[in-house]
C-alpha cells in the first residue's frame, strides 16, 4: 500500500485534532465535572499511590466567589500528598485522544469495508 502525502497530512491532522480534544474537551473539560473521567487513570498517573482530587474555594470580592480543582497523588500509608493536576491532565488527555483517534479508524475501517449497495 502506497501512502500519499495527502494520506499523511490527514493522519497527522486528525492526530493532533484527536489529542487536542482529549487534552481541553475530555480531561480538562468533562474531568472537571465528572472527575471519574479523571480519577480512572490512577495507575498510569501515580503509580501504586491514590489519585483525589481537592477543590479550593477563593473569595476574593464580596459576591464573586471562585473555585477550582487540584489532582494530588496520596500516599495512603503516610498521607503525603504532592501535586500532579499537569500529569493527570497530559496522561489522560493523551490516552482520551489515542481512542478518539482509534475509534476514527475503526469508524473508517467499518465505512469503507461496506459493500457499495446500488438501489436496483
Amino acid at each position: 500500500m502506497k501512502l500519499d502525502k495527502s494520506i499523511i497530512i490527514f493522519i497527522l491532522v486528525l492526530l493532533v485534532f484527536s489529542l487536542f480534544s482529549g487534552i481541553f474537551i475530555i480531561s480538562l473539560g468533562i474531568g472537571s465535572e465528572f472527575t471519574t473521567v479523571n480519577t480512572i487513570m490512577s495507575p498510569l498517573v501515580c503509580g501504586g499511590e491514590k489519585l483525589e482530587v481537592a477543590w479550593e474555594y477563593n473569595v476574593a470580592h464580596p459576591g464573586k466567589t471562585f473555585f477550582g480543582s487540584r489532582w494530588l497523588c496520596v500516599d495512603e500509608t503516610t498521607g503525603a500528598a504532592q501535586d500532579a493536576s499537569t500529569k493527570t491532565t497530559l496522561i489522560s488527555g493523551v490516552v482520551y485522544g489515542l481512542l478518539i483517534f482509534a475509534a476514527f479508524f475503526i469508524a473508517r475501517r467499518l465505512l469503507l469495508s461496506k459493500p457499495n449497495q446500488s438501489p436496483q
